[in-house]
């Protein structure tokens, strides 16, 4: 559901089922997780291991390597069944800043999950959304807006990193999003 005002000083808001294992964005931000707990894992079991004969190596890490793919198996499972492939997001673009609302629900779903699968990046994961269902961000912290006009995205960054993504209903509404947050940059800098 989009609203749509006529006054340009007033708030855009809108509201977006995100879709989570069909979002390529999703998919790059999962890898960095995984790739960076995967590699810390490596290099610690490495140096635990690291005046063992190879033989005895090789076991650990391919069961190093099964927990990284069992945690990227539960969390397409948990995706796919618990959020049916959707999370529901509300994006308000307003004179301070933009703000982000989601219902918690994937929080307390991933934390139940990894504590039930004692897993601690699921848990981890979890907390982390229960944290993040609720934001704002405002205009002077953004440094950099990256659009996607083929998905109807827009990224928006700090000094390194992106914060928060836009996920616009349709193309008009990505057009006002668009105009909204250059012409907010603009007065913030």
């Amino acid at each position: 559901m989009t609203t749509h005002q006529t006054d340009p000083t007033s708030p855009l808001r809108f509201e977006v089922a995100i879709p989570l294992v069909t979002n390529p964005w999703i998919w790059v931000d999962m890898g960095k997780a995984l790739g960076v707990a995967y590699g810390l894992l490596l290099v610690l079991m490495f140096w635990i291991l690291r005046d063992e004969p190879w033989e005895e190596v090789w076991p650990a890490w391919r069961v190093v390597t099964l927990c990284v793919i069992a945690v990227l198996v539960l969390l397409l499972a948990v995706s796919v069944i618990v959020f049916r492939n959707r999370i529901v997001a509300r994006f308000t673009l307003e004179s301070r800043g933009v703000r982000y609302e989601s219902g918690s629900l994937a929080g307390r779903v991933g934390t139940v999950v990894g504590l039930l699968s004692l897993n601690p990046l699921v848990m981890g994961s979890g907390l982390l959304a229960e944290a993040q269902s609720s934001l704002f961000l405002p205009w002077k912290d953004i440094r950099k807006v990256t659009e996607f006009p083929r998905w109807n995205v827009i990224t928006l960054s700090n000094g390194w990193r992106p914060v928060l993504r836009l996920y616009c209903v349709d193309a008009p509404t990505f057009e006002r999003a668009r105009a909204v947050v250059e012409s907010r940059i603009g007065q913030a800098r």
